[in-house]
């Protein structure tokens, strides 16, 4: 009959008018939610990153997860041709002291203590304690400063990511390295690699920051007793709030 469709139509239009206030109800139930979250979150992680910087980001070269030697990254191993100067505690490809007797001396003079070469072993290098903000370290990502922390943390301050994925790596030189940062209920773990110069990996470990209570530079990583060489260490950050990098112990 004409009209029928438009009346079936027309009947609706009540049922739908009723239900309506309830999808807008439940629509914003759902965004009070999502926002009383984020703000949670923000509070919850206001106390120990209330002052920070915006997030630096960094060129060095990374695959994520696969660490790839570049020349950008990692120094040649290659010696040089020419002669070098010998430093304390001994640089590969460094010129070694002659041997034997030194010029001009007699035949039948004694060797003594002043003529005689040195057979002393060289000095080892100091270990170094790099703070977060060192120039040499590389953070690729959305990576932030958090300053003047009450809380213990070396120097009073660190360098902090929330976002999985987020890495930092250091060329350095030596025997080893210690990577220092904080445990917290709200860190996770991190991947982390240790190559030489010619991009062999040496170490590869995941380590864990978790911990009861907040803890100030906790030693997560470290190596040690590797042939004085140059080294380069990388850190992914896989889980938790909070990934965060406050010191680095290298070892000569």
């Amino acid at each position: 009959m004409p009209g029928t469709r438009w009346t079936r139509w027309t009947a609706r239009v009540p049922h739908v008018v009723a239900v309506l206030p309830w999808i807008l109800a439940s629509t914003a139930v759902i965004v009070l939610i999502f926002l009383l979250v984020t703000a949670m979150v923000a509070v919850f992680g206001h106390d120990r990153y209330a002052e920070h910087g915006p997030g630096s980001r960094s060129e060095a070269v990374m695959v994520p997860g696969v660490p790839v030697a570049t020349a950008s990254v990692l120094p040649s191993a290659s010696p040089s041709p020419t002669r070098t100067r010998r430093e304390p505690g001994g640089w590969p490809g460094a010129a070694a002291p002659p041997a034997g007797r030194p010029p001009g001396a007699s035949r039948s003079a004694t060797p003594s203590a002043s003529v005689s070469p040195s057979t002393a072993p060289p000095s080892p290098t100091p270990t170094r304690l790099l703070n977060d903000d060192d120039p040499g370290i590389s953070y690729r990502g959305r990576w932030a400063a958090s300053r003047g922390r009450p809380y213990g943390d070396h120097r009073d301050d660190v360098h902090y990511t929330v976002h999985d994925g987020d890495s930092f790596s250091f060329t350095f030189t030596g025997t080893g390295l210690d990577y220092i940062t904080s445990r917290d209920p709200e860190y996770g773990d991190a991947d982390v690699w240790v190559v030489d110069a010619g991009g062999r990996p040496v170490r590869q470990q995941r380590v864990s920051a978790r911990a009861d209570r907040y803890l100030p530079q906790q030693t997560v990583f470290s190596v040690r007793d590797l042939p004085r060489g140059t080294y380069t260490i990388w850190a992914v950050k896989r889980n938790g709030v909070y990934f965060q990098v406050d010191a680095l112990r290298v070892r000569g």
